[in-house]
């Protein structure tokens, strides 16, 4: 029995440890800080992932917010934007992973909207975690998630102070995977991100089902973009062509 607990808690020393290195082996290193898309969207590093601030005539739509709770970079880019935080419309989630959804409940007026299979991951249920995300969540505290999410299953065309974004499913990463595209920049969190000269998907220490993951990018192929602007290492250009050479195994 001794001898058994001393294993499971080596595989829960190792496995952290073997996750980051993995994580450093395999990430594209980030745009920066700060990155911008084009005269209407930003991308911040907000703890580790990129927060994306689309303006719009009245105020702002974010796309995922973040692992800082307190939300510092992604309050500092809105105030130097001179947008308060209760004109921020609405809070797209990507997935339900803690690293994108923390500083979520900082913004008293907007809507926010995630994948439906990926609520209960919002509301400390960590059943469908990666291999990696079960054991960090066993070993430290997650960040509290939204109370009311807006459930989303793919197909919604959604639009704030005319801003308009097209919900595309891509289960994988995690069940409840989302994407957003916006005119022609499409938002992926970590079901499609840029690796090298191409796009690649999340290893699969990170994901729960990386195949079904690189099964759903099928559905993008249809779609007209450009760019796409992923959680961890910011703007791919060209991203349309990039993802057609991955699907072709080139």
């Amino acid at each position: 029995m001794r001898k058994k607990i001393l294993i499971a808690l080596g595989v829960l020393v190792l496995l952290p440890v073997a996750g980051i290195a993995a994580l450093f082996a395999t990430r594209e290193p980030p745009d920066g800080p700060r990155v911008e898309v084009d005269r209407e969207v930003v991308g911040v590093e907000a703890g580790g992932s990129y927060a994306w601030i689309v303006r719009t005539p009245h105020g702002a739509v974010l796309v995922d917010a973040g692992l800082d709770a307190s939300g510092a970079a992604i309050l500092a880019e809105l105030k130097s934007a001179g947008v308060q935080p209760q004109q921020v419309l609405a809070v797209l989630i990507t997935h339900g992973h803690p690293d994108h959804y923390a500083a979520a409940t900082l913004f008293p007026k907007a809507e926010v909207l995630g994948g439906a299979d990926d609520i209960p991951m919002m509301h400390g249920d960590g059943r469908h975690y990666s291999t990696f995300g079960r054991v960090m969540s066993a070993l430290m505290p997650l960040p509290k998630g939204p109370d009311a999410v807006t459930p989303l299953r793919g197909g919604e065309q959604l639009e704030f102070d005319g801003a308009r974004f097209a919900v595309i499913a891509t289960p994988g990463h995690s069940p409840g995977s989302v994407v957003y595209l916006y005119k022609d920049v499409l938002f992926t969190g970590d079901s499609l991100m840029r690796k090298g000269d191409g796009v690649t998907i999340a290893p699969s220490l990170f994901s729960e089902d990386s195949a079904e993951n690189r099964r759903s990018l099928i559905r993008l192929e249809r779609l007209s973009f450009d760019k796409i602007a992923d959680g961890h290492a910011g703007v791919t250009l060209n991203a349309r062509v990039k993802l057609a050479r991955l699907l072709a195994g080139t």
